[in-house]
């Protein structure tokens, strides 16, 4: 009986001993990625504690979110997500500009000058009803840049394909390259993070929505972030 016990003894030891190999491995990364949630809840707090619109980035699910009080208010998926230059912080940051070769046109209204006379009423459409014309997303630019207060640029692209794609790989392969040349002659750096979107709808949305002055946050630090190339 006594030797029965010792045996079983050792079973439990030899098996507890030949499982902590896989443990050690998935403890510590569990553990990280609860480090890493934390970290970015504490990141976000200071944002979320105002009723204003921020937004967040994050590289690794490629994901865009506009929120307010913590609350997602609406979200973009990119298909493709690339980085060059120096790695971005993990610090709160600004909306500085947004640029694009064809920026929306609206209608000014000077003082003195007369004010056009009012379209008729065109008629109402189904209760509950958004009618993006209202919003003017259609009249926003496809491709544009966002220009961050710390220097980042963030380059909003639409999915192309034949010479169009071409001019684009040449920029980003050739391009680029020779720009981080230049920059560290003269000891300077870039941070650019191209967001590529399959349907041009998405980059027109993500242009409206996000506002000059909007604070927001840009989460690098994830179990496998996406590498900046220099």
């Amino acid at each position: 009986m006594k030797k029965t016990a010792i045996g079983l003894f050792w079973l439990a030891i030899m098996a507890s001993t030949s499982a902590s190999p896989a443990l050690a491995v998935q403890e510590p990364k569990d553990n990280r990625r609860i480090a890493l949630e934390n970290k970015r809840i504490e990141a976000e707090f200071p944002l979320a504690k105002s009723p204003a619109f921020y937004f967040v980035i994050s590289l690794e699910s490629k994901q865009i979110d506009l929120k307010s009080r913590g609350l997602v208010f609406r979200k973009w998926t990119a298909r493709r997500v690339r980085c060059w230059g120096k790695p971005v912080s993990s610090e709160t940051t600004k909306l500085a500009r947004k640029s694009a070769l064809i920026l929306p046109q609206r209608t000014v209204i000077k003082p003195g000058e007369e004010e056009a006379p009012a379209k008729p009423a065109e008629p109402a459409t189904k209760p509950g009803e958004f009618e993006l014309e209202v919003l003017e997303i259609k009249d926003m630019p496809k491709e544009f840049t966002l220009e961050l207060e710390d220097g980042t640029m963030i380059s909003v692209v639409t999915k192309t394909k034949g010479l169009a794609r071409f001019k684009r790989w040449v920029g980003w392969h050739i391009g680029l390259p020779l720009k981080t040349i230049k920059l560290q002659r003269k000891k300077q750096s870039m941070t650019l993070i191209q967001l590529e979107f399959d349907d041009p709808a998405d980059g027109q949305a993500m242009y409206w929505a996000l506002i000059e002055g909007m604070r927001g946050l840009i989460h690098l630090t994830d179990i496998n972030p996406p590498v900046f190339a220099n």
